[in-house]
This record gives structure tokens, sequence and C-alpha cells, in this order.
């Protein structure tokens, strides 16, 4: 797509245990999630987990499954340490959960939504194949009186455990009626690292959502770029922001290599991406279907499957990376200021991001407009405030790849609050998205997006 700039200069287990849930109230816009890890194998599940809890106030966060049983647990350094004293995956999560307890108060004075850990630990269950514990709390959370779905993360069940989702599909099939079935599973929106084939979780024909974000391999799986791109990104260093100096939790971060992260990371509120709409892209990249083959045969119902086999154009070059590399720096300034928030005692000891007010809308969903060929589309994030009374820079572009219209697009007043768009004659019927992000001045600065789908008529 080709498009223009023009810019003027701009001043700036059971019913119980779902009781215990964490959910702060019925909020049609907050994602349930459910992730499944096989920590105590691979360090990086450790790592993905600091980052996971730092970000747990984006959702409800219905529970944590271990599924790495002690006989395949390897006791060393890596796992058991910084006082940590575990015997399987269960063990160990429970330890990163004490961590999180000892830097909660110090977080929730930066965003009130975290959960408390009284009521977080109980929905840590252990997964391996001789408990039912993991499939009991789906079950449960699937039967909860709540229309939102469940979106389910599985960090790699590596450990030779049969995953808890698929377990649960199971039972149910085999207990309920043929439609008691299909409902149970439509549930689900899954996005979680399965692999280049038949997924773990059985069931596709059914599932209405699939996302596999640790494939294909396209010069590596896209699960091993998660560090290259993001290691040092904007100037980020893993021992000064994470690791020193930045309380308990932060002590226990074990590796950049963090693949399992893309899972969440693709659920995160930014403003800048909808978890429904994969080939849209946002801060774990963009994704594509991934067709039929014989390893891959979407049902009868035909079932969306999709992975990690898009590419973004970026200062001249196109290649996947840059569907993820584009925001990274983002992305990575942003866990760096959720480190601070666990050791900053007073608020305006960090920072935080910009609210964005655009288009009259206040909210963190993607916005739909339609607009008349021909015509001028006013672009308006004016009433947006930081919460730290930082100086805001904007950007509005066109994000070209996700559209269908592959023509001139004009946007005019690029960097100032408003900025309009000239509406192309030949544009009839097609659609265009259209990003403004907005970033302070803070230490380190933060930002956020909102999108617009403009659709031509």
């Amino acid at each position: 797509m080709i498009y223009r700039e023009i810019t003027l200069v701009s001043a700036v287990v059971c019913v119980a245990i779902l009781c215990l849930s964490p959910v702060l109230a019925a909020d049609s816009h907050r994602l349930r999630v459910i992730v499944e890890t096989d920590i105590g194998g691979d360090a990086d599940d450790q790592a993905s987990l600091v980052r996971f809890l730092l970000y747990s106030n984006e959702w409800d966060v219905e529970g944590i499954i271990a599924d790495r049983p002690a006989n395949k647990f390897h006791s060393d350094p890596v796992r058991n340490h910084k006082g940590i004293k575990a015997n399987d995956g269960y063990e160990l999560l429970l330890g990163y959960l004490d961590a999180y307890a000892l830097v909660y108060d110090s977080l929730r004075r930066h965003a009130p939504n975290y959960p408390d850990p009284a009521s977080l630990r109980p929905l840590a269950v252990p997964g391996w194949n001789d408990s039912d514990s993991g499939v009991e709390l789906l079950i449960s959370a699937a039967d909860r009186d709540d229309s939102r779905p469940i979106w389910y993360g599985n960090w790699g069940s590596n450990s030779g455990s049969i995953s808890n989702l698929r377990r649960a599909f199971d039972k149910v099939k085999q207990e309920r009626s043929a439609a008691g079935y299909e409902a149970f599973v439509g549930k689900f929106r899954i996005c979680t690292l399965d692999g280049p084939g038949h997924t773990r979780q059985g069931h596709e024909d059914l599932i209405p959502l699939h996302i596999e974000t640790g494939y294909p391999d396209i010069g590596g799986r896209w699960y091993h770029r998660f560090r290259p791109l993001t290691e040092r990104s904007g100037g980020f260093d893993v021992r000064r922001d994470v690791q020193e100096n930045h309380g308990p939790l932060a002590a226990l971060y074990t590796t950049p290599k963090e693949g399992d992260s893309w899972t969440f990371v693709y659920l995160i509120p930014t403003g800048l991406s909808d978890p429904n709409e994969p080939t849209w892209g946002g801060w774990a990249g963009r994704y594509g279907p991934r067709g039929r083959d014989s390893l891959n045969k979407a049902g009868p119902k035909g079932s969306p499957f999709f992975w990690a086999n898009q590419q973004d154009g970026v200062n001249g070059k196109t290649n996947r990376d840059n569907t993820a590399s584009r925001w990274a720096e983002h992305m990575q300034n942003d866990f760096r200021a959720r480190l601070d928030w666990c050791v900053a005692q007073d608020f305006t000891d960090a920072n935080h991001a910009p609210i964005i007010h655009c288009q009259n809308d206040d909210t963190t969903e993607v916005l739909r407009v339609g607009v008349a060929v021909g015509s001028k589309l006013t672009l308006d994030a004016s009433g947006t405030t930081d919460p730290d009374g930082d100086k805001l820079s904007y950007r509005w572009f066109v994000y070209a790849e996700p559209g269908t219209y592959h023509g001139e697009a004009i946007l005019r007043d690029s960097t100032a609050s408003k900025a309009t768009l000239e509406v192309p004659m030949n544009a009839r019927g097609k659609s265009l998205h259209i990003v403004v992000q907005v970033t302070d001045s803070g230490a380190p600065p933060l930002t956020r997006y909102r999108r617009i789908v403009v659709e031509f008529r």
C-alpha cells in the first residue's frame, strides 16, 4: 500500500474455587484467561510466568495449571533458586505466587485490578495425568454463568502430560449430549503453543478459534523469535531492568527466551489489536490461516486455525519479524514500567501509560467507522490524558497489511492530536486500518494505541 503522511508540527476447581475468582466485576471487555504450563522443565516458563503475573490485572485470571510431575521435574539452580524448594511444577508455581504476594501491595498502588494473592492461589492447581484438578477447574469455569469465552493458553505440555483441556473435552464428550459437548467446546478460544501438526487440544472441528503462537518454522520457529526481537529492544537490559533491584518476583526471572509469552502477549489490551482478529496484528505479531494439509485439516465446520505466517513491510523490508519487532520497544518499555511498579512505593515514583480518548471513546476496543468515498474523515484523539501529566506525542499512520485497500491514502496532520484522512475515490467496498500511537515523555516512555478500521462506502 502507498500512503503519505503530511505533518503539522504540534506542541506536544469447583464452584467454591470459582467463587474465589479474582473477577472484580462482570466487565464484558475483560478476557477470561486460563493458562497451562509445564514449568519446571524449560526455564522459559518461569520467565513467562513473571511477565504473566505482572499483566494479570488486565484479565480475569481463572486458572493456572502446572502439569509437570515430580518424575519429570529436574531439580537444579534454575528451577530451585532464590529460596524456592520444589519437587514438581505445581510446587514451583506456588513459589512464584508467593513472590507475587510480596509485591502485590506495591502493584496495587499503580493499577487497581491485580488479583489478590489469597484469591489467586486456589486457582493454581496441578495438572499431570493422575490428577483431575486441572480438568475440574476447566469444566467448572466453562459451566459458570458467564457468557464471555475463555481464552486458554498452553505453554507446551512437554512433560508427557496430556493437555488438561483435551482431557476436559474428552470427558465432556463422553458424559454429555452432543449438543452439550458442542456448547462446552464452543466456550473456549485457544491461543497456545501446540506444534506444526495436529494440536494437543484435539476436537478441532468444534473449536471456534485457535491461534498457534509457536509455529511455523520460517527461518526458525516463531517461538524462538521472542528473544532476538525483544531482548535488547529499546535498550532493554535483563539484569538492570528485571533481575536487580526490582523485588522478589522479578528476581525469579530466568531467561529472555520467553517463547511461551506470545500466548498471552497476544491478549494484552493496548488498543492496538482485537484477539478475535488474528490477521490484524499486535504485540505478538500477525497471524494467517494455517491452511489445509495432511497434518492440519480443518473440521467439517471449517474451524479457523491461525499461525505466525504473515509478513509486514517496515522501512523498505518485508518479513515476518516485522509483525512483532515494529512494536517490541513499546512492549519492553511497558514491561520495564511494571517491574518498576514492584518496588515503587508511591504512584508518582513510576510511569503509567496514556489513556487514549479517540472518536469520543475511551475504551481499548478497535473502532469501526464507515465513510463515503471522496470525503474527509476527522480523526480525533485530543481527549487523551496521561496519569502522570507527561507530555504526549502523537503519530497517526496507516497499518497497510491488514486492510483491503491498496491505493494511496493521504493522512494530514499525522503528528497532531487531530488528523484528517482524505478518503480516496477508488476505495469503495474496501477497508483501511489507521492507528494512532500515543507515547508519553516518562521514564521509560509508554505507548498506547487506538486502531480505527475505516470501511469505505
